[in-house]
C-alpha cells in the first residue's frame, strides 16, 4: 500500500512539471487529443512556412489564370480604351422590364447617394461633392453604355472604381436602368419578345432568306 501511494504521487508530480514547459510561458503543456479543439489546418492569416511564406491565405492566384465563369475586361483604363468601350461594349441584357426593376435596385444600393433618385446628381452626396453629372443633359442623355461600363469598372472623376462592389452582369443591369432617366425606354419582356417572334420564324420555314 505503502509504494502504491508513493508511486502515485510520483506519478502526479511528474504530470505536473511535464505540463508545465518553463521555457515557453504560452505553451499549454501536455493536452490529450487536441485534435479536438485545436485544428490542425491552417487558421486564416496564421503563420506558417510553407514555400516559404509567412500567412496562410491571402495568396495571390497564379499568373494568368481567370476564376470560373469570369471574363475579363481587357480595355485599358486609358483615353483610348473608353473611347473603344463606347464603340466595341454593347449591353448583353436585355433591355426587359425585369432588368431595368433589378437595376434599379443596385442604383439605390450603390448609386443613388451621389447622382440621385433621377439622375440628376442631386444625392446627399452629390450635393456635398459637386460636379455631378445629370444623365438626361446635353452632354449624357446619348452616352453610350459601354463607356457607362467602363465608368463603372475603373471610375471616373469624382466616382471611384465599383469593380469590387458589382459583378458583370449588375453593373450591366444598373447601366439599364441609368438609361431610363437619360429617357430611353423599355421593350417588351423576354417572355413576350420570344413568344412574338415564333410566328415570323414559322413563315420563313422552307423560304429562301431575303437577301
Amino acid at each position: 500500500m505503502k509504494y502504491l501511494v508513493l508511486g502515485s504521487v510520483a506519478l502526479a508530480a511528474v504530470s505536473f512539471f511535464a505540463s508545465c514547459d518553463k521555457m515557453d510561458p504560452n505553451s499549454p503543456g501536455v493536452e490529450y487529443m487536441p485534435d479536438m479543439y485545436r485544428s490542425p489546418s491552417y487558421e486564416t492569416n496564421a503563420i506558417t512556412t510553407f514555400r516559404g511564406d509567412t500567412v496562410s491565405c491571402n495568396r495571390l492566384p497564379v499568373a494568368g489564370t481567370i476564376a470560373r465563369g469570369f471574363m475579363p475586361y481587357t480595355l485599358p483604363n486609358d483615353t483610348m480604351g473608353y473611347r473603344m468601350s463606347g464603340i466595341t461594349m454593347h449591353n448583353p441584357l436585355p433591355n426587359t422590364p425585369e432588368i431595368v426593376e433589378q437595376g434599379k435596385i443596385i442604383y439605390g444600393k450603390f448609386c443613388v447617394h451621389c447622382h440621385g433618385k433621377s439622375g440628376q446628381g442631386d444625392g446627399k452626396v452629390g450635393l456635398i461633392l459637386g460636379g455631378m453629372p445629370h444623365y438626361d443633359d446635353a452632354a449624357h442623355k446619348d452616352l453610350p453604355e459601354g463607356k457607362m461600363f467602363h465608368s463603372i469598372t475603373y471610375g471616373k472623376n469624382l466616382m471611384g472604381s465599383h469593380a469590387s462592389q458589382l459583378s458583370v452582369d449588375d453593373r450591366w443591369k444598373v447601366i439599364r436602368y441609368v438609361q431610363t432617366l437619360q429617357g430611353k425606354k423599355e421593350t417588351a419582356s423576354v417572355t413576350d419578345s420570344t413568344a412574338a417572334a415564333k410566328p415570323a420564324v414559322k413563315m420563313l420555314k422552307g423560304k429562301k432568306a431575303p437577301k
